[in-house]
């Protein structure tokens, strides 16, 4: 039973994430063209070659899922406490985010709709991106669980394709609060947080 769920949560993963990330590499590049259509219009474009894009990895799910490696207990240990960390990161950036800008809207609005406020309080002057960073343990975490080579190949793959769109991402926050985030970007580290600045209230 426990293999089928680890077998189900690998298929969810590869044909889930790489879709996933493609999404925002087609939207953050070329962010300030797309605004010119409004979000709806940009997500009718962009998200039907992201779903047959996942189709198409359904239809590889056993080789890119690859050879299962079997489960492993001390690895399971590793995995729920990178689970825990994961959910504190996302019980804290939730708090301050809303679903429009959890979901791009932000990115892909007019000037007038889309300034909005730098976020440094909390888990934010911990690191200018616990999203990515609750993403990146979160995918390791599973990856553990699932243990099949192919989820290892996958984080290869997704670690600097995440720090493309990061850069991306930093662009996009330059033009929309200019020297208020330069200033941020000084003080506080993009994805690692310093230990001893770490304690977010």
């Amino acid at each position: 039973m426990i293999d089928r769920v680890r077998y189900f949560l690998g298929v969810l993963n590869v044909i889930v994430l790489p879709p996933g990330l493609l999404f925002w590499l087609l939207i953050h590049p070329w962010a300030r063209g797309w605004r010119r259509l409004g979000p709806i219009r940009t997500y009718a474009i962009v998200l039907p070659p992201v779903v047959a894009f996942g189709a198409v990895l359904f239809r590889a799910r056993g080789q890119l899922l690859g050879a299962d490696l079997g489960l492993n207990g001390s690895l399971i240990s590793i995995a729920l406490v990178l689970y825990g960390v994961t959910t504190w990161l996302e019980l804290q950036y939730w708090r301050q985010l809303s679903i429009p800008t959890l979901i791009g809207i932000p990115e892909l609005s007019r000037a007038e709709q889309r300034k909005g406020k730098l976020l440094k309080d909390g888990v934010y002057r911990a690191v200018r991106h616990p999203r990515f960073l609750s993403a990146g343990i979160g995918i390791v975490a599973n990856a553990l669980i699932i243990n099949h080579v192919g989820m290892y190949g996958l984080i290869l793959l997704l670690f600097p394709a995440g720090f493309v769109m990061l850069m991306f991402e930093e662009r996009e926050l330059v033009d929309r609060f200019g020297e208020e985030y330069r200033q941020y970007q000084r003080e506080v580290p993009q994805v690692l947080p310093r230990m001893h600045k770490a304690k977010c209230e």
